[in-house]
């Protein structure tokens, strides 16, 4: 008795469910809108999106951090934080999202938040200075992120002046 194509058929249709799955997982997800309702600070805020609220962390951007119950302040992370309130708070956002993962460890939503102005607030902190590309994961935008890290660095703004020597000459 040739087994082959019983087995052949039973393996087809047992994987056929974890393969649309897995498609499913890898598709882009399409952009979402929210108003930004609070800042946490400079690289995460909350967004309402219709009825669910949502920890958005800015992906690919890390900015200092402020004073809290699990950090301690680092340079700048306060201004970092008054900055993101300046340009986000009560403001409409579109997210998209573009890295390996839609969630970090902490359950916050990863993407590019961009104003409704068209600008985004991921490329803004890093223009500033007030924040560093993140190279730990891959992400889109990864390297024109590190492209205005390194222009904010040539230019001495924000965190690199207090870190470069070469800025303090």
């Amino acid at each position: 008795m040739d087994i082959g194509k019983p087995v052949l058929l039973w393996l087809v249709l047992s994987l056929a469910p974890a393969l649309a799955c897995y498609g499913q997982a890898m598709a882009p997800r399409p952009p979402e809108h929210g108003l930004v309702i609070h800042v946490y600070d400079g690289d995460t805020i909350l967004v309402i999106s219709g009825s669910k609220k949502m920890r958005i962390r800015l992906l690919g951007v890390d900015t200092p951090e402020k004073q809290g119950p699990y950090t301690k302040a680092e340079p700048l992370g306060e201004e970092a934080g008054l900055r993101m309130t300046e340009l986000a708070l009560r403001k409409k956002v579109t997210l998209i999202y573009g890295g390996d993962s839609l969630k970090d460890r902490y359950g916050r939503y990863l993407a590019h938040v961009i104003l409704p102005d068209g600008r985004s607030l991921n490329e803004i902190m890093l223009k500033e200075g007030l924040a560093e590309a993140y190279r730990k994961f891959r992400y889109s935008r990864k390297k024109l992120y590190q492209k205005l890290e390194a222009k904010a660095k040539a230019d001495c703004l924000g965190i690199w002046k207090l870190s470069i020597k070469a800025c303090n000459d």
